[in-house]
């Protein structure tokens, strides 16, 4: 039988390894074999062990920044306030500005304020106008209406209403204006029909 570990690189057989020692304690002799012949396998394992311990502690650190982004405290008081003996201060440093501006982006994108309400509303308005204008073409060309064209008449909506808000579905309130667009939108197209 073919030792399928062997045409794996040095990320997927550190991954196989740390997969498998988490499910069970112990590696499987194909895998023991393939990184044997690949690497020493001691350094390998103390690598991999290291890259276990980094990522629990990357993930503690990602959650404190996270907890701290959430109550607002600045990117001076965060780094000042969090320290770690696995990871060099640069690393550290670099690390805890990219979570912060993740958490940062997310938090703002989140933020329902009047200003996203009030923009909200109009995109309601341009976007519904906008997907009945695009229902109108289709059924004019076709004469029928399908359930199938409310995924692009989403889609359009939805790219119109960021335009206007500049935040995504994620936010609560953009995701309700796509929604009552798009529902805008197919009643628009019904009348249209009831019309003809």
């Amino acid at each position: 039988m073919k030792n399928i570990y062997r045409n794996y690189n040095e990320e997927d057989l550190h991954a196989a390894y740390l997969h498998m020692t988490d499910h069970t304690g112990k590696i499987n002799g194909e895998l023991h074999e393939a990184i044997s012949q690949k690497f020493n396998y001691d350094e390998f394992v103390k690598e991999a062990e290291f890259r276990k311990v980094l990522i629990k502690e990357k993930g503690r650190i990602s959650f404190e920044v996270y907890n701290r982004v959430q109550i607002g405290e600045d990117i001076h008081l965060i780094i000042e306030n969090i320290s770690s003996e696995i990871i060099g201060s640069n690393d550290l440093n670099n690390f805890i500005r990219d979570k912060f501006n993740q958490f940062s982006k997310v938090k703002e994108n989140d933020k329902i304020d009047n200003e996203t309400i009030y923009k909200s509303l109009l995109g309601v308005v341009i976007a519904s106008v906008t997907g009945f204008l695009f229902l109108k073409a289709i059924i004019a060309c076709t004469g029928l209406f399908s359930f199938f064209l409310l995924v692009p008449v989403y889609i359009i909506n939805y790219f119109v209403i960021y335009g206007i808000t500049q935040k995504t579905r994620g936010n609560f309130i953009v995701f309700l204006a796509v929604l009552v667009s798009v529902i805008i939108s197919t009643i628009f197209s019904f009348i249209l029909l009831g019309k003809k």
